[in-house]
């Protein structure tokens, strides 16, 4: 059960982040949301209150951190609407 751990390792991230990630959403697509067993990386998507925020999380989160590879899409709200991400993506939640 690949996305469980990739889900409560993602929680734990974003809440270690403290004020960078506050009324930030994230979110988790692809094969590890599908819990596929041969899953060979994390896609996730970060939607942010701001550019600056964007920015600041960029910088913060390492992407070889987990135990799979972690390719990260940061976006504003605003843009996620504007391209319907979240649909597109089929993503789930996955933090607050």
């Amino acid at each position: 059960m690949i996305r469980q751990r990739v889900v409560t390792s993602l929680r734990a991230l974003a809440a270690s982040l403290g004020p960078k990630a506050e009324g930030s959403q994230w979110h988790i697509f692809g094969s590890v949301d599908r819990d596929e067993q041969d899953a060979e990386d994390i896609d996730l998507m970060i939607l942010c209150n701001s550019d600056d925020q964007a920015d600041a999380l960029r910088r913060a989160v390492d992407p070889d951190a987990l135990e799979l590879p972690l390719h990260i899409a940061l976006m504003t709200f605003e843009e996620a609407v504007e391209i319907e991400a979240a649909r597109v993506q089929c993503s789930r939640a996955i933090f607050p």
